[in-house]
This record gives structure tokens, C-alpha cells and sequence, in this order.
């Protein structure tokens, strides 16, 4: 949408009154309307001055006014661009966009508006546009249209040479003799031709490097009498002599003895090497004398007794070697010619295993032929069956074969249970409680019952287990029965299993059917009745019995027990 400046009224400040001072600032009034309306609200707007009304030359800088309020249009905004009003035309250009919140730094969303609006002065403003060059406006012709100031200035000067008589006396001059009353720094060194001394140098202080390319870079100082000291930076060449050297520095043809912490700090993969040509091997000594000991690390040459090539850690103050490493990478620890991977050689060489979480241990021992597992107590008070400060083994393997659990306290081994009694042969001493294998139970009987009518009769009574686990029973039963009827009437004799862990309960049954013309013991009937069942069972104690029972239609039943069993088999719940 097209904005239009449609009215300016301009006033110079400082020219509405007589006596008050004349400034650069005036006031500027203008409207603004947008598609023929006049809006009201916040605005940026920038003023440049130019001395055409198109193109031309920018005169002063940008005066930029953020968040301008405008009412119906209205608005009014004081200027100053300075010292540019000479009496010359000047345009003004005005730019306007609605606030957005950018600050004046960022120049885009400005519309000008056009045209430049053509600043002329008020009545009473003629005096600030005429006062400061009323005087020469006149002649600006023969200054080629400069006012008088912009020849007094310097800066302007462009051509030709002031005389030395123009010059302050503060400026040296090739021909006169010159007094430097502060610091001079030549950049570069500066020549100096004239016969004899070109400088003459009033102070008797030392002048820094004077003459010090007659003395090879280096000023008096560095030559001072021997009664003063003397700069060792100033020594570029030759070499000092041991005696010159103090104690403090290390020498590498004398033993040098290190008094503070040495740290070796470099990017090498081998920051530190020792070199030794004694065939008594090269020794590395730790020792510390606030209590402690003297160890030796020993690279091993052919006069050492332990055999060359081999890496000895030694006790200096038992003189006793505690670990070799030979050239295999075998490891021995009480020996120096170890013939394993790792080998522990001791009188009743022992390694121990530690819990830390509980004070005891165990322990693996080499001891009177047998190797020895079992546990050791280091407390002073005892726990469990070993005592305070003592171990005990607990398991064994002899160089005979023989395995098993074994007592040692001290001494020769007491067998316990062992797998081979030394000859070959499996022997298991004692009581074997395996909860992981079959147990099994078995109960039989036998008994007459004589006559049973519509009546029941126990063959075997209250036969008890004990589950050690949860898992299976399996519970087979048997019973040889001679049975008869005394009447034409069908009727059933039928073989229980009942369960009396708690009240009594039928488990499972096995009927046996009676039919005519089995009247009488002289028909009677040999059966054979089984009852097979599987039940998972939890931990504890479980009984069962075995019953006989006859029913009919109001007639009489009979029979003979034989022979009865239960045999009940428990099994884990896994195998």
C-alpha cells in the first residue's frame, strides 16, 4: 500500500528568539497517509539530506527515530545533521515503515517516500541559515565555494610543502641539532655516517645494546670486573669445566644420589632404559628406611646362580629370591626354575582363597601325599567346626586315586567318605540321605475276611511316607481276591485307596462286578484287582490305606483276602 508524505512545515530551532543562541537542531512537522487514510500509531522513520532533488550527493549522516508515535497522521521530530547549511540547497529524504520491534541498526522494511521535500527557511529562521557564513557567503565564489575554515584546516591540504618556518619547534629538522627529551624506539636500526661520534649522550646511564655489535651481540655487562657477578645466559660457546659445575647437577660418568621426586614425562614408549654388561646380572635396588626393607629386581646374566635370561624378584634383607618369571613365562613363586605355567614350591605349600565377606577362607594344600581343599579360620574367636587361628581340611585327593571328605587338623588325613578306597573300588561310608533319588515303600498283607454284605473292610492300615521334596508319588496297589455272591442279585466288590494325611479322602478305586450264578463259595471267583496312581506331592508327611467294600440290591456278598500290597515310590520333581 502506497505511503505519501502529503504536508512538511520546517522550523530551525534557536532562531524563533532573538537572543537565544543559534544550533544546528530544527524542528521538522509532517502527515503521513496511507491509501488516502491517515493512520495512527508507532513508526520508524530515517532522514537524509541530499543537495538534489534526485540523486545527488548525501550531505551528514543517517538520523534514524525508532517507535515514533503518529496521531491521524501527525507527527513531529527534531534534527540536527550538524554544520551542513551553507546557504546551498538541501533536500530532505524521508524513509518510514511500521514499528516491528527491530531497532534502527537493521535497515530493511523502509519505503521512501517521495519526493525529497525541499528544506527553506522561516521568517524568523533566516538569521541560522544566513549568521555563520553571512560574512563570507558573499565571496564563497573566490574560495571556489569552500568557506575561509576549510583552508585553516590541515587535513584539507593536498599539494605542495610548508616551510620549516612553519613548523613546531618540537619538530626535528635534518640540518639542526635535535635534544630528545623523551623515549625514542626506532623500529628499524638507523645509520649514522658522520665522522667521529655521530651522538653525543649527556646521561651516565648504561644506553641498552649500545655498541653491542662490536662485542659479538652482547653489551658491557656480560664483561663486568671479577669482583661482579657475571650473566651465564651470556655464554653462547665453548664448554665448562666439571669444576665449574655445582654438586646439585647430575654427572652420567659418577653415581648420582636424588634427593627429591624425579618424574620422567615424555611421549616415548620407553621413557626409561637400563643397560648393564655384568654377567652378574643388572640389579635395580628399592629400598626404604623408614622401617621397611631392601628388595632387588634382577635381569639375570650367565654368573647368576639362578640361570641367565630370568626376571628375579629378591628379598635383599633375607637374602632369598620370592618370585621368578623365566624366559618360557613360567612363574614360580618359592622356586627359580618353575616346570608349569605357575608353580607354588613350599614345605606344605599351600594357596589360599579368601571370602572377604566372612572372616574365614578356604585353602588348597600340598601336604603328606594328598592334596588338601578346606577352609581356615584366621579370627580369635572359632566358628563352625574350625577353631580360632586353625585350619582344617575337609576334602582330599591321595596320589593313590583315593577321593573323598576327609579330617586334618594337623598331621596325617583321617578318611571319611571316600569314592575310591585307594584299590580301585567305590566306598561310601556312613548314611546316603539323597533327596534327588526314587524312595520307595512297599507294605503287604494278608487276612481272612469272611462275608462282606453291603459292608467294608480294611486290608491294609495307615501307611506312611515322609516327601523330603516337592516332586511325584507313584502308588501301585495289589490284592488277590475270592469272591461269591449268596444270592441271584447282582452285586460289585470293589478294591479303595483312600488318603489319611487329614480327613479321610477316596483317591482312586477298582470294582470288581458279581454276577449269578456265583452263589456260594463253591462258585466262587479268584480276581486279581490293581490300582495304579500318580500325585504331586510338596514336602512333608503323607498316609494312605487299602479297603475292600461289597455293594448290592439287598442281596449277600462274600469272599476271601489272599494277598494285599502298596508299594508307593517318591521322585524328585526333576531328574
Amino acid at each position: 500500500m502506497r505511503r505519501v508524505l502529503s504536508s512538511v512545515l520546517c522550523v530551525l530551532l534557536g532562531s524563533a528568539f532573538a537572543n537565544a543562541q543559534v544550533t544546528n537542531v530544527f524542528t521538522y512537522q509532517g502527515q503521513l497517509t496511507e491509501g488516502g487514510q491517515a493512520p495512527s500509531g508507532a513508526f520508524d522513520l530515517r532522514f537524509r539530506l541530499f543537495d538534489q532533488p534526485t540523486d545527488g550527493t548525501p550531505i551528514g549522516g543517517i538520523l534514524c527515530v525508532d517507535n515514533l508515535q503518529v496521531v491521524d497522521g501527525r507527527f513531529t521530530v527534531e534534527l540536527n545533521f550538524g554544520s551542513v547549511f551553507n546557504g546551498a540547497s538541501r533536500f530532505l529524504q524521508v524513509e518510514v515503515r511500521p514499528d516491528t520491534g527491530a531497532a534502527c541498526d537493521i535497515t530493511s522494511g523502509f519505503t521512501v517516500l517521495t519526493p525529497r521535500q525541499r528544506l527553506t527557511a522561516t521568517p524568523h529562521a533566516s538569521y541560522a541559515l544566513t549568521a555563520a557564513t553571512a560574512a563570507t557567503a558573499s565571496n564563497a565564489s573566490l574560495f571556489n565555494n569552500q568557506l575561509p575554515t576549510f583552508y585553516t584546516n590541515a587535513a584539507n591540504l593536498s599539494a605542495g610543502t610548508l616551510p620549516d618556518a612553519r613548523l613546531s619547534s618540537n619538530i626535528s629538522t635534518l640540518s639542526g641539532a635535535q635534544t630528545f627529551s623523551g623515549v625514542k624506539t626506532f623500529s628499524t636500526a638507523p645509520a649514522f655516517t658522520s665522522a667521529g661520534s655521530p651522538f653525543s649522550v649527556a646521561s651516565s646511564s648504561r644506553v641498552t645494546n649500545l655498541n653491542a655489535d662490536l662485542l659479538d651481540g652482547l653489551n658491557s655487562t656480560a664483561f663486568a670486573g671479577a669482583t661482579h657477578s657475571h650473566d651465564a645466559s651470556a655464554i653462547v660457546s665453548g664448554l665448562l669445566a666439571d669444576a665449574r659445575i655445582p654438586a646439585g647437577i647430575p654427572r652420567t660418568a659418577i653415581t648420582n644420589v636424588f634427593t627429591d621426586t624425579q618424574v620422567i614425562n615424555v611421549p616415548s614408549q620407553t621413557p626409561l632404559t637400563l643397560i648393564g654388561s655384568n654377567s652378574g646380572g643388572t640389579w635395580v635396588n628399592l629400598q626404604n628406611t623408614g622401617g621397611g626393607r631392601t628388595w632387588n629386581l634382577i635381569a639375570t646374566g650367565t654368573s647368576n646362580s639362578e640361570g641367565a635370561g630370568k626376571l628375579l624378584i629378591r628379598d635383599q634383607s633375607a637374602l632369598a629370591v620370592r618370585m621368578a618369571l623365566d624366559s618360557a613365562g613360567r612363574v614360580g613363586i618359592g622356586t627359580t626354575a618353575p616346570s608349569s605355567l605357575v608353580e607354588l614350591a613350599q614345605a606344605d605349600a599351600m594357596l589360599r582363597v579368601r571370602n572377604t565377606n566372612d572372616p574365614g577362607g578356604g585353602f588348597i594344600q600340598d601336604t603328606f601325599s594328598t592334596l588338601q581343599l578346606g577352609m581356615y579360620n584366621p579370627t580369635a574367636t572359632g566358628w563352625g567346626a574350625v577353631p580360632a587361628n586353625s585350619q582344617r581340611s575337609m576334602f582330599g585327593i591321595q596320589n593313590t586315586g583315593r577321593v573323598g571328605t576327609l579330617v586334618n587338623s594337623g598331621g596325617s588325613p583321617i578318611w571319611r567318605n571316600t569314592i575310591d578306597d585307594g584299590n580301585g573300588n567305590a566306598v561310601f561310608s556312613g548314611t546316603i540321605a539323597a533327596a534327588n533319588t526314587p524312595r520307595i515303600k512297599h507294605v503287604s498283607g494278608s487276612a481272612f475276611l469272611g462275608v462282606i454284605s453291603n459292608d467294608s473292610r480294611t486290608l491294609i492300615e495307615n501307611i506312611t511316607v515322609t516327601v523330603p521334596a516337592a516332586g511325584f508319588l507313584h502308588i501301585h496297589c495289589h490284592a488277590v481276591l475270592y469272591v461269591y455272591t449268596t444270592t441271584p442279585t447282582a452285586s460289585t466288590v470293589i478294591l479303595e485307596l483312600k488318603e489319611t494325611t487329614g480327613p479321610e479322602v477316596l483317591v482312586k478305586e477298582s470294582p470288581l462286578r458279581l454276577s449269578p450264578p456265583l452263589s456260594g463259595p463253591d462258585m466262587s471267583m479268584e480276581s486279581s484287582q490293581v490300582i495304579n496312581h500318580v500325585i504331586p506331592v510338596d514336602a512333608g508327611t503323607r498316609s494312605y490305606k487299602l479297603r475292600v467294600r461289597h455293594t448290592g440290591l439287598g442281596g449277600g456278598g462274600g469272599g476271601t483276602l489272599q494277598d494285599a500290597d502298596i508299594t508307593i515310590t517318591y521322585y524328585p520333581s526333576s531328574l
